[in-house]
């Protein structure tokens, strides 16, 4: 007999172990049952017919106008950070060059202070003949009427001419405004 069972020997048994001559023919019927469920199912998968494709389906306009909108506002914002991060950039190199500038202010007002020493001044002015003058040669003028000045502006030649220099003046204003 190939198919026999092969029984561990320190296994315990349990049931019967008398032989099941019946046992075999249901095994076979087991095997054969199962070999043709198997034909079966490949009857049934070549068998088949092909699914219908769906059809195509529309893009909603208001989908496609979010979507739209949406890459253009990322794009702005991009844009927007690159002007930010430019900007940003010229700030520190114009502050570094302040910075610079400040530095340079200070030794050249040093450098100016030393050259105009009151001492080199003062003993330079009496090697040259200049003396303080005295009081007798300070004279205090007086004016009468309170100080005063007058601007005159050009008469307009015509209305248009008016209008043109008022719009003028106000274009010049939002430029200096906004500048």
């Amino acid at each position: 007999m190939a198919n026999k069972k092969q029984y561990k020997v320190n296994s315990p048994v349990y049931g019967n172990l008398a032989y099941d001559l019946d046992a075999l023919v249901l095994e076979r019927n087991l095997e054969e049952a199962g070999k043709m469920q198997e034909e079966q199912r490949r009857r049934e998968t070549v068998a088949r017919p092909r699914p219908v494709a769906r059809p195509r389906q529309k893009v909603s306009p208001l989908a496609l106008g979010s979507v739209v909108v949406l890459v253009a506002m990322a794009v702005a914002l991009l844009l927007g950070y690159v002007r930010l991060n430019t900007i940003s950039d010229s700030v520190c190199e114009m502050k570094a060059e302040l910075s610079q500038l400040d530095d340079e202010h200070v030794a050249l007002l040093t450098k100016y202070e030393q050259t105009y020493d009151l001492a080199t001044v003062k003993e330079t002015a009496e090697k040259t003949g200049m003396s303080k003058p005295s009081g007798s040669q300070i004279e205090y003028i007086d004016l009468g009427g309170p100080d005063a000045a007058t601007v005159y502006h050009a008469a307009a030649e015509s209305a248009v001419g008016g209008l043109m220099d008022s719009t003028k003046q106000v274009w010049q204003m939002a430029v200096e405004y906004f500048s």
